[in-house]
């Protein structure tokens, strides 16, 4: 969590919400008036039955008493159609601030992906943007009316309460006000603000450990690990406990602290009260009804207590989504975007990087991070088919993401057509670069939206000549859906191979100047591969295309070969040149022994 989120104050938590909300906060003013009107109504109930036993007694006459109970009547319902009034305005802009919490969760999130967002838990994610957000609901609903009616009402009902009866009682109340509305829901706030963010932090994380259990319950049961899973997460679920405990602790000794200022407070004004009657400067309707009047008065301040327990969910839970939302994107778009004429000429030049999230050792109090690229130059040419290859850790995937900036350089520069990517948009960018990793997400839909993510206005002969120069079309005409089959969730319903062709297929309808292809057919065998390869490049013929390989012998006939080593270029070439270098590239492909390095000559 951001270090100036988890440090700041309730005050500019509740600012920041308030501010992101502010569309709706309109309906928020009849809430709060209908939420004072209901409570002074709710105290004129009880002002007004002391007043008629204190003054008239059992033997009250009949026309009194049942004058009384209309006036009562008439009262609760005018009461209860405030309440209304407050309940409903009060919760639409509860739910519609959600509404607009999340959608500015989404928008502040979406410009830090990928970049940020890679290595994310994402059922820690989830949980803030679904179980967090929902526990913000106290906030609007819960909240903002009850506090401020909490400062009016008693100041209108002391006022009242002195000039009705006696300012002596008016200030016998005032203590017990403020020890209800103020010392008592103030009493140990600091340890339940603590438990309730440790409370949220273990929520986020039992979410993630529901998600990976599900996701990999194969493994789980294949590898027996049901009980330890099972142990783990009621580690969790105690930690939670034991937070929630300390909660509850407090929450029970405020509720039990205010019923006692309640009655005490009772006693207070019936003394005071009984002295002044005794002087007789107060009669005994007006001593019953300074006590009805007390007795109503707690209503405003106990709500402070009902909704400051929620409140300390409320704000942690505000801490998870704000140290999120208020991170700043690693990839920004440049205040005056150039245009670039879409060739697709790609020119690295001494580009260095380290991943901003590796942390290997500190040095001097720096940390120190390894150094993914050093000093990277190299050309991918219009129009040609150009291949990377290297060890594991050489940097590989890194210059495809760099191309496709998920990140921005440390050092050096990558132009696209001569133009400095960073000085193109995101979406101009993501327009002109088409890419396919090695492990894709595919949706929980058909085939044809899996597709028509990349290119939504694809017809289906589009659709289906792609599926064909990536292998898919025999396995789409035998099932009898084709392009309107369903996939399952992650596509769980289609064999790693066909996921990485339903994504190579997702690229080439794209039809973008540049296609990067990051070890994307890494699942496949080798015959099957180069019949892919094949295709592909065929769809991208006249167009720049980007090979990651992991299987040397599938890129042999590539225009260009670039090969990388600890994050450096130590040699580049056609197939022929490398091999007669006898360098780097030749010891690669001797590590793959199916291989006859003489037929690929």
């Amino acid at each position: 969590m951001s270090t100036d989120i988890a440090t700041e104050s309730r005050g500019r938590l509740a600012r920041r919400l308030l501010s992101v909300a502010r569309p709706v906060l309109a309906p928020l003013g009849i809430s709060i008036v209908a939420r004072l009107i209901a409570l002074l109504l709710g105290v004129a109930l009880f002002a007004i039955g002391g007043w008629v036993v204190a003054s008239h007694g059992v033997g009250a006459p009949s026309w009194t008493i049942g004058r009384t109970a209309v006036v009562l009547i008439v009262i609760s319902l005018i009461k209860a159609l405030f309440r209304y009034l407050e309940q409903f305005s009060g919760h639409w802009v509860a739910f519609r601030s959600l509404a607009l919490l999340r959608n500015y969760f989404y928008d502040r999130l979406e410009p830090q992906a990928p970049g940020r967002t890679e290595g994310e838990d994402s059922g820690d994610l989830l949980s803030r943007v679904t179980k967090d957000i929902d526990r913000i609901e106290v906030f609007f609903a819960h909240t903002l009316a009850p506090g401020l009616t909490a400062i009016i009402a008693p100041i209108i009902i002391l006022v009242y309460q002195g000039s009705a009866t006696s300012w002596w009682i008016a200030l016998t109340l005032l203590p017990f006000l403020v020890l209800v509305g103020a010392a008592v829901p103030a009493w140990g706030v600091g340890r339940t603000d603590r438990a309730a963010r440790v409370i949220r932090d273990r929520r986020g994380a039992l979410a993630q450990h529901v998600t990976d259990s599900v996701q990999g319950v194969r493994e789980v049961l294949a590898f027996n690990h049901q009980d330890a899973r099972l142990s783990e997460m009621a580690d969790i679920e105690g930690e939670i406990g034991a937070r929630q405990q300390v909660s509850s602790r407090f929450v029970s000794a405020r509720r039990g602290a205010n019923q006692f200022l309640i009655a005490a407070a009772m006693v207070a004004v019936l003394a005071v009260g009984a002295w002044l009657c005794s002087r007789g400067s107060m009669s005994v309707g007006q001593l019953g009804l300074a006590l009805g009047t007390t007795l109503g008065s707690f209503a405003p301040m106990l709500a402070v207590e009902d909704f400051s327990a929620d409140l300390d969910q409320a704000f942690a839970s505000a801490r998870r989504v704000f140290s999120i939302t208020e991170r700043e994107p690693l990839v920004t778009d440049p205040d005056h975007p150039q245009e670039c004429s879409g060739e697709g000429d790609v020119t690295i030049a001494n580009v260095g990087f380290r991943y901003p999230s590796l942390v290997e050792d500190f040095q001097g109090g720096e940390p120190v991070r390894p150094q993914a690229l050093r000093d990277v130059s190299l050309t991918f040419p219009a129009g040609r088919v150009s291949a990377v290859v290297g060890a594991s850790g050489s940097g590989k995937s890194t210059v495809a993401s760099l191309i496709e900036r998920v990140w921005d350089p440390e050092s050096g520069t990558i132009t696209l057509d001569g133009v400095d990517i960073r000085d193109l948009t995101q979406q101009r960018l993501r327009d002109l670069v088409a890419f396919a990793p090695q492990r894709p997400y595919i949706f929980n839909d058909t085939v044809r939206a899996n597709l028509l993510l990349a290119r939504p206005d694809a017809s289906d002969e589009q659709l289906l000549r792609v599926c064909r120069q990536v292998g898919l079309a025999e396995w789409l005409e035998s099932e009898p859906d084709g392009l309107d089959t369903q996939v399952g969730e992650m596509g769980e319903r289609l064999s790693g191979g066909q996921r990485q062709r339903v994504a190579l297929a997702r690229a080439l309808v794209r039809e973008a100047p540049v296609t990067i292809l990051d070890e994307a057919t890494s699942q496949l065998d080798g015959a099957t591969e180069a019949l892919v390869l094949a295709g592909i490049r065929q769809a991208t013929r006249g167009r720049t295309l980007i090979v990651i390989a992991h299987r040397i012998s599938t890129v042999m006939d590539a225009d260009q070969i670039v090969v990388l080593d600890s994050g450096r270029v130590v040699e580049s070439g056609t197939a022929d040149e490398l091999l007669r270098a006898d360098g780097a590239f030749a010891a690669l492909l001797a590590r793959e022994p199916e291989v006859e390095p003489a037929t690929l000559v």
